[in-house]
């Protein structure tokens, strides 16, 4: 089936995701359903272990044992490919080879876990290319070079060469934001992405996000636990509470009359509304 322009990028229906421990099964994700449109971002927010990474992850199928899908649909209306239920293809599928890291890509939260050490941070971000995309070695440096540049490091030709210990944490996580948008994703899913950083250095990571998404026409999945920066940031939120979305909307409603005990909490624990009742 081909996608139309009335259908989201994204359908996610029903998502249950499932951890076997010793001590019995865990529901992760329990019965998680959402829709993301293209070029909007949708902040999944919650404590940490509500569920939204292992949503995330689930997305990407990325999901190790003892953790498995066992329910549910993620459905990708992608311009390129057509529509795609990412819970019925194989783990070694082909196609979802091409979907991680071409139509989805994603931002990880720890950069240095998210970078093999032993590479240089240029060579890391061309073979995303060279995977994805055609072309030789040479344009995949450029275009890496180019990125780079985009991103906002200095001295882009000399960062190429140099490893992920070399760089400062504001310059790594710009690099992972460069090989996740190098080949131009349709969603570009975000954990937590500014978590290890200074609140200045936060700032400028969120908006080139929102910068590069809106040249690259992209569609946001960010999560977070900071409703600030679902401020700054974000369209509509998702609220996860123990595995499940407690509540849904566009940002500005949910931040002025939010509906659930669980998200009024969550507001009431940030700086700024304590100081004012105080």
């Amino acid at each position: 089936m081909e996608p139309t322009a009335d259908l989201p990028l994204l359908e996610v229906e029903d998502l249950r995701t499932t951890f076997t421990t010793d001590d019995g099964v865990v529901n992760a994700v329990d019965g998680v359903s959402f829709s993301l449109a293209r070029g909007r971002t949708l902040a999944l927010v919650g404590e940490s272990g509500s569920g939204k990474s292992a949503t995330a992850y689930s997305l990407l199928r990325l999901i190790q044992p003892p953790g498995r899908i066992t329910g549910g649909r993620i459905l990708l209306h992608s311009a390129r490919a057509g529509t795609i239920d990412l819970t019925q293809l194989s783990d070694h599928s082909d196609l979802l080879y091409k979907v991680r890291g071409g139509m989805i890509s994603m931002i990880f939260q720890e950069p240095m876990t998210a970078l093999s050490p032993v590479h240089s941070v240029g060579s890391q971000i061309a073979e995303a290319i060279l995977l994805h995309q055609h072309a030789t070695r040479a344009e995949a440096r450029q275009r890496t070079v180019d990125m780079l540049a985009r991103v906002g490091l200095s001295q882009p030709e000399q960062r190429y060469d140099q490893y992920p210990h070399e760089l400062s944490g504001g310059m790594r996580q710009r690099v992972i934001i460069a090989m996740a948008l190098v080949c131009r994703p349709e969603l570009l899913i975000a954990d937590e992405p500014t978590t290890a950083l200074d609140v200045t250095i936060q700032a400028q990571i969120l908006g080139l996000i929102r910068t590069l998404q809106r040249e690259i026409g992209c569609a946001v999945l960010l999560i977070t636990h900071d409703f600030g920066v679902v401020a700054q940031v974000a369209d509509d939120v998702a609220v996860m509470h123990r595995g499940r979305i407690v509540e849904r909307g566009p940002v500005r409603t949910v931040l002025k009359a939010p509906q659930h005990a669980y998200t009024r909490a969550l507001l009431d624990a940030l700086p700024s509304r304590r100081a004012r009742v105080a």
